[in-house]
């Protein structure tokens, strides 16, 4: 399955309200003058073993948006 089908895929699994606030985030995103940054410059103290980590809470970010489905 490629990315866009994945995408795809999950987005119809979306409530209309939540595909329009995904869509609106990805617009803004794409017309902003600076590009996206994960941690930006800033002070941030972030364990040693951040990147290790991040995806983890992939499944909950998803839920926020799709509900319990995974």
């Amino acid at each position: 399955m490629t990315l866009v089908q994945e995408t795809a895929e999950i987005m119809n699994k979306m409530p209309r309200h939540s595909q329009a606030l995904v869509l609106d985030l990805l617009r803004v995103m794409n017309y902003s003058a600076m590009p996206f940054k994960r941690t930006g410059k800033s002070k941030f103290n972030l364990p040693p073993d951040f990147d290790e980590h991040f995806d983890d809470s992939n499944e909950e970010i998803a839920s926020m948006f799709c509900g319990e489905f995974f």
